[in-house]
């Protein structure tokens, strides 16, 4: 019998809306972009539902499309995990707070939620454009979330962990653009885990999603005039050197970005996020790359489904390298391989504790 120690179990909210704000890739959604016969939000279920730590998995899309690739990809909605599928609302922000509020063992009025025996409750956000997540990595990072004193905790992966995936002599790659920080260079993973009543600002999550893409200088231009003047400290600083690393990254001028990275420590954009949100924010930085390699283009797709099954077991043999923290003794059990379809069908540093 394996050897699992009692944990505490969140909710899973997969986002798989299809908006004015969602990109696509191919001209098809990036939810349902197939590798290898199966779409890329069945790949992340089939992760989610192997994790010891997730409740209950609610995805949330264009319902209709989602039922027919999930029963396209034989993805079983009762077992090993309860799979919800939920049509998608307006934009991202509503989608997470109202599926959060299904979570809900019994309703709870608006106005209650922020006094109720609710309001520390968390759940785990995923993105639905990340085949390679594995249920390590999931694990790995939930056990590593100081949830008793942070409210949102941020995956992290360092730039190190994803020189693997880069384009090499006659081998096609992905590379990412990155966050410039102080202490090391960091590509969101995407991975969230959040206490959604405890974000009093969490009004403002909408526009962080428009801006989200670290590639387009003009996003990151347009998230600093958006937000900038919420921060009552006002560290103008902060943002003019995340905005000038990534600039000069592209530029391939190192130098200047080792310069412009000195303005932006870790924790004083931390301390800058939670004061625009007004929760208790953290980057959790984690060695795994899996979440962190999504498919925002038509090449990095074409890339992923070449060397998808080598990059695979790339992120395997981490595994080994990264056990789950001390204490926290689990046996996931062996995937099995996804069932093959036809290929034309169209349809803070972790040592065992966060960092703070």
């Amino acid at each position: 019998m394996d050897n699992i120690l009692k944990s505490k179990k969140y909710d899973a909210i997969l986002v798989a809306g299809e908006g004015k704000n969602s990109y696509k890739v191919s001209h098809q959604h990036k939810a349902f972009l197939r590798v290898e016969g199966q779409s890329m939000v069945s790949y992340v279920l089939r992760a989610l539902q192997r994790v010891d730590s997730i409740r209950n998995i609610y995805v949330i899309g264009p319902k209709i499309q989602l039922l027919r690739h999930l029963a396209e990809d034989h993805i079983d909605l009762q077992a090993p995990k309860t799979i919800t599928v939920l049509e998608q609302r307006e934009n991202l922000f509503e989608n997470v707070w109202h599926t959060f509020l299904l979570t809900l063992p019994e309703p709870v009025p608006a106005d209650q939620l922020e006094t109720s025996q609710y309001k520390d409750r968390a759940v785990l956000v995923v993105p639905c454009d990340a085949p390679l997540i594995t249920p390590h990595e999931i694990e790995y990072f939930i056990q590593n979330c100081d949830m008793e004193n942070h409210d949102h905790v941020l995956g992290l992966t360092p730039e190190t962990a994803l020189r693997p995936f880069y384009p090499g002599p006659g081998q096609p790659g992905i590379k990412m653009a990155y966050l410039h920080l102080k202490e090391n260079i960091y590509r969101i993973n995407n991975l969230h885990l959040v206490k959604p009543v405890q974000m009093k600002n969490r009004h403002y999550i909408q526009q962080m999603y428009q801006y989200r893409y670290q590639r387009n200088l003009i996003n990151v231009g347009r998230f600093t005039l958006k937000l900038i003047g919420k921060d009552k400290r006002n560290r103008f600083g902060y943002y003019l050197g995340l905005l000038l690393g990534l600039m000069f990254s592209r530029l391939k001028l190192d130098g200047l970005v080792d310069f412009f990275r000195s303005w932006v420590p870790k924790k004083g954009l931390e301390e800058c996020i939670s004061n625009i949100m007004q929760t208790r924010f953290v980057g959790l930085e984690v060695p795994f790359p899996g979440a962190a390699l999504d498919v925002d283009n038509s090449k990095d797709y074409e890339t992923l489904k070449l060397r998808f099954q080598e990059w695979r077991n790339t992120l395997r043999q981490l595994e080994t390298q990264h056990p789950l923290p001390h204490g926290t003794v689990r046996t996931l059990a062996r995937e099995k391989p996804a069932p093959r379809v036809a290929a034309n069908l169209s349809f803070s540093k972790v040592d065992g504790s966060a960092t703070g």
